[in-house]
Formats: structure tokens, C-alpha cells, sequence
């Protein structure tokens, strides 16, 4: 079977940016394997044989994952791969799309807890920065004042914390402002409807 890497990378805001690139794949006759994040593996098929779908379940641990994917399973609906807390799913076009009872809530529920990833790896990677330039800083105080090393361990640690703090502000901010805009729409969406 004829395989394809290809490189492509989409932020946390554009799962559904993802999802219909994936599907525009498929329609292609290249059906969606597996992925690092940024490297997606394909294999050749029937084009359009698949549509795809990305979810992010709620937490719940090992056994609510297993329960998940037995339902998806009973429902016709193949897990085809993971990547950190997203999850991959495809069906048979023949069998119609993947949908939920209220499309709209279930959209919103799913860039809501998107949005809850996207702020915990936000706050792990600032603990980790904060992190490193503490630990430089603290091991600079204790070398001798105006050595090379304690004067380079110093400026590392200060260099460190705000390099660091502005890329993650640079990097975050869009990507939060994108998800926080698509549930306004959402949420405004519903009231409509009433």
C-alpha cells in the first residue's frame, strides 16, 4: 500500500481548520494514519472513502477513554489515532458524517475545553521557564559576585524569564483570542435560536 508524509501544522484554535484539511485529504484518495503534530501519515484508498472528525473527550482517565471508544465503536465510528489529548476518529462516508445530537452545544463544549488545554499548556510552560530561571539565578547568587559564570548564569535566568514569558505571549494570545471569538459566535448562535 502506498504511503505520504506531510508536513502541516495547526494550533490548538484550528482543529477544524485540521479537520477539513483532513477530509480534503480523503476526498484526495489519501486516508489519514496517524501524526506527531506535525508530520500526518497517509496511505492511499478509494477517494472520499473516509470523513473525519477531531475530538478532544472530556477527562476522565484510562477507563472513561476505553468507554468512549466502545461507544464511538458501537456507533460505527473508527478511533483512528491520538495525539496528546486529541483524538482522531473517521467513518465511512457511506454511513453519513460524525454527529452529535445538538451540533452547536457540542461545538461550543468542544472549544470550551480546548480552550481549558490550551491555558493548562499555557501554565506548564510558564512554571517550566519560571522554572529555569530560578534555578539560574539561585546558582549564580551562590558563585562568587562577578565571576563570568554568575554574571552569565545571572543574565541567562532574567534573559530566560522574559524571552520566554513574551514568545508564550505572542504565541498564546491569538490562539485563545481565535477560540474565545468562535464561542461568542456559538453562544450568540443558541440565543437566537432561543
Amino acid at each position: 500500500m502506498k504511503t505520504k508524509r506531510c508536513f502541516n501544522y495547526f494550533t490548538i484554535a484550528d482543529f477544524e481548520r485540521e479537520e477539513r484539511w483532513l477530509n480534503g485529504m480523503s476526498r484526495r484518495g489519501w486516508h489519514f494514519v496517524s501524526t506527531n503534530g506535525l508530520v500526518y501519515r497517509f496511505e492511499q484508498g478509494q477517494p472520499g472513502e473516509y470523513i473525519y472528525k477531531i475530538d478532544l473527550p472530556d477527562e476522565g482517565g484510562a477507563v472513561h477513554r476505553d468507554d468512549y471508544e466502545r461507544f464511538l465503536s458501537d456507533c460505527g465510528v473508527e478511533v483512528v489515532a491520538h495525539f496528546k489529548e486529541w483524538v482522531y476518529l473517521r467513518r465511512r462516508a457511506s454511513e453519513g458524517p460524525i454527529e452529535t445530537a445538538d451540533n452547536t452545544r457540542a461545538q461550543l463544549s468542544l472549544i470550551n475545553r480546548a480552550s481549558g488545554y490550551a491555558g493548562g499548556v499555557l501554565c506548564r510552560l510558564l512554571c517550566l521557564f519560571a522554572a529555569l530561571s530560578v534555578v539560574s539565578l539561585i546558582v549564580s547568587s551562590l558563585l562568587a559576585a562577578g565571576s563570568p559564570v554568575a554574571e552569565f548564569l545571572h543574565g541567562f535566568g532574567m534573559s530566560v524569564a522574559v524571552s520566554g514569558m513574551a514568545a508564550l505571549a505572542l504565541m498564546f494570545t491569538p490562539v485563545m483570542r481565535r477560540l474565545r471569538r468562535r464561542a461568542d459566535r456559538l453562544v450568540r448562535e443558541m440565543s437566537i435560536r432561543g
